[in-house]
C-alpha cells in the first residue's frame, strides 16, 4: 500500500511537470534589417563564400602566421573571452535545474534525557538539590532519515523563460568570444605591418643619413678647395643632423611597435620566425568586390546583439509569469523509529505530499515596474542590434569604396617618388657643374626621403584597408578555408570551437 501510493504521486508529479508548457513570452521575430539589401564596390554583389577564407589562406606571409597561431594560443584577452563563456555556460545550467526537481537525502539521530521524579512525575528537566533525593535518569532516541523533493510546476512559463534568458545569455557570451578572436587576428596583423613599416622606414633614414654625411663630407672638401661656401656646409650639417634625428625616431617607433605586437601575441619566448617579407612584396588572398548585406549577419558581434535581443524577449515573458500563481509540490519520504535496529521495518515508514500556492496579491507595484523593465529592454536591444548591423554595413562599405582610392594613391605617390629622384640625380650634377646653388639639393634630398616615407604608409594603408574588410566581412574565425562554410538558410559559420 505504501509504495503504491508513492508510485501514485511521482506519476502525478510527472504527468504535471509536462503540462507545465504555457509561456507568456513574446514570440520572437527579427527585427528588420536597416541597411541597403548590397554592399557593392565596384563590382557585382557576389554570394559572401570569398570572405570565410581562413586566416591561413589569406595572408600569405609566413612570419605573419606564426604570429597569429601564437596569439590564438597565448593572447590573455582571448583567454579571459573564453572564460567568460565557460562562466555563461555555468550559468545557464545553473539556471535550467530549476526546470528539473530537486531532491535531498535527510538524515538525523537525536536522544532527549530528562529527569523524572518518582513522587509527582512531573518531569521537569532540571537538576535535583541537594537536599532532596535524586530522581531517577530518563531518556529517548530519535532516529530518521528519508528523502525530501520539491519542484515548482511552470504552468505559465517563469521557470522557462528565465532559463530561455539565460540560454541566449550565454550564446551571445560565445558569439562576443569570437567577436574577440575575429578582432585579434586583425590586430595582430595591424601590428604586424605596424612594425615592418618601423623597420622599413628605420632602414630609410639609416640610408638616407649615410648619404647626407657622405654629401656633407663632398661638401666639406669643396669649401677647402673654394668652390663651395660655409653657408653650403651648414646646410649641409643641417641635413646629417634632420637625418639622425630620424634615425633615432625610427629606433623608438621600431621597439614600440615590437612590444605591441609581442602584447597581442601574448608570449615573450624567442622563436625561429621567418624573415618578414617587404611590404612592397606583402600579398593577401582576394575578397569579393561586393556582397550582400545578409551575408553580415553572420558576423559574430551580430549575432551577439540577436541572442541579447532573445534574451530580453525571454524576459518578458518571465516578467509576465510573475503576476500568475505559482504552484510548488513538496515531498517527504522516509522512515523514522527510536529503535535503530528497526528503523527500516515497513511500519516505520511515513511519506507526505504538500501543494504549495503562492498568489501575488499586492506587490506595491513591483511586478508592474519590471515588466515596464523588461519591455524597455527589449527595446533597447532592438535598437541595438539595428545599430550593429549598421556599423557592420558602414565599415563593409567604407573599405570597398577605399580599395580604387588607396589603389590610386599608392600607384601616384610611387610615380612622385621616381619623379624626385630623378630631379635629385638631376639637381646634383647640376650643382657639381655650378649651376645650381646648393638649395636646389636640399629640397630635391627632402622631397625624396619624404616621398619614401609616404609610399610606405600608403602600402601599409593599402594592406590594412584590405584586412579591415577581411574581418568586417566575418574573416578571421577559422583557420582553414575549408571549415568555414555558410548556410543559406540559417546564417551561422560552422568552425572549430574556440
Amino acid at each position: 500500500m505504501f509504495s503504491t501510493r508513492v508510485f501514485r504521486v511521482g506519476v502525478c508529479a510527472f504527468l504535471l511537470c509536462h503540462l507545465a508548457a504555457c509561456s507568456f513570452a513574446p514570440v520572437y521575430t527579427r527585427p528588420p534589417s536597416p541597411v541597403p539589401p548590397a554592399v557593392a564596390g565596384d563590382g557585382a554583389p557576389r554570394d559572401g563564400e570569398a570572405f570565410v577564407t581562413g586566416w591561413r589562406d589569406f595572408f600569405h606571409d609566413p612570419r605573419l602566421r606564426q604570429l597569429i597561431a601564437a596569439s590564438l594560443e597565448y593572447n590573455r584577452d582571448l583567454k579571459v573571452a573564453v572564460f567568460a563563456v565557460a562562466e555563461a555556460g555555468a550559468r545557464y545550467r545553473v539556471q535550467r535545474a530549476d526546470r528539473l526537481p530537486s531532491l535531498q537525502a535527510t538524515g538525523s539521530g537525536d536522544y532527549k534525557a530528562g529527569f523524572e521524579d518518582p513522587q509527582n512525575n512531573t518531569g521537569l528537566f532540571e537538576k535535583p538539590r541537594a537536599t532532596e533525593a535524586a530522581p531517577e535518569q530518563s531518556g529517548k532516541n530519535a532516529y530518521e532519515v528519508g528523502a525530501t523533493g520539491s519542484f515548482e510546476l511552470d504552468f505559465f512559463g517563469r521557470i522557462k523563460s528565465l532559463s530561455d534568458a539565460a540560454l541566449e545569455n550565454y550564446l551571445a557570451t560565445a558569439e562576443a568570444a569570437k567577436t574577440v578572436r575575429l578582432l585579434l587576428v586583425a590586430q595582430v596583423a595591424q601590428g604586424y605591418l605596424d612594425e615592418c613599416l618601423a623597420r622599413e622606414r628605420r632602414e630609410i633614414a639609416k640610408d638616407t643619413l649615410k648619404s647626407r654625411q657622405s654629401s656633407y663630407a663632398f661638401i666639406e672638401r669643396r669649401v677647402q678647395s673654394g668652390q663651395s661656401s660655409l653657408l653650403e656646409l651648414e646646410q649641409a650639417r643641417s641635413l646629417v643632423e634632420s637625418a639622425a634625428a630620424a634615425v633615432a625616431q625610427s629606433e623608438r617607433e621600431v621597439a614600440q611597435a615590437a612590444n605591441a605586437l609581442q602584447l597581442l601575441t601574448g608570449t615573450y619566448a624567442d622563436s625561429q620566425l621567418p624573415d618578414p617579407l617587404p611590404l612592397t612584396r606583402q600579398s593577401l588572398a582576394a575578397l569579393p568586390q561586393g556582397v550582400m548585406s545578409e551575408i553580415l549577419l553572420v558576423r559574430p558581434d551580430i549575432m551577439e546583439a540577436e541572442h541579447k535581443l532573445k534574451a530580453a524577449n525571454a524576459d518578458i515573458g518571465a516578467a509576465r509569469a510573475a503576476f500568475f500563481p505559482s504552484i510548488t509540490l513538496v515531498g517527504n519520504l522516509g522512515y523514522q523509529s527510536d529503535d535503530l535496529d528497526n528503523l527500516f521495518s515497513y511500519s516505520k515508514g511515513f511519506w507526505s505530499f504538500l501543494p504549495k500556492v503562492t498568489l501575488p496579491l499586492f506587490t506595491a507595484g513591483r511586478n508592474t515596474a519590471n515588466l515596464d523593465a523588461a519591455e524597455a529592454r527589449k527595446q533597447s536591444a532592438v535598437a541595438g542590434y539595428e545599430k550593429t548591423v549598421q556599423t557592420a554595413f558602414r565599415e563593409v562599405a567604407d573599405a570597398l569604396q577605399s580599395r580604387e582610392s588607396y589603389a590610386g594613391q599608392y600607384a601616384a605617390q610611387t610615380r612622385f617618388l621616381a619623379s624626385q629622384s630623378l630631379v635629385l640625380e638631376l639637381a646634383q650634377n647640376r650643382y657639381i657643374n655650378g649651376a645650381v646653388s646648393y638649395l636646389e639639393i636640399l629640397d630635391a634630398q627632402r622631397n625624396v626621403f619624404q616621398s619614401r616615407q609616404d609610399v610606405l604608409g600608403t602600402r601599409r594603408d593599402q594592406l590594412l584597408n584590405e584586412i579591415s574588410l577581411y574581418r568586417a566581412l566575418g574573416g578571421g574565425l577559422s583557420e582553414h578555408t575549408d571549415t568555414a562554410r555558410i548556410d543559406a538558410q540559417s546564417p551561422v559559420i560552422r568552425e572549430e570551437k574556440l
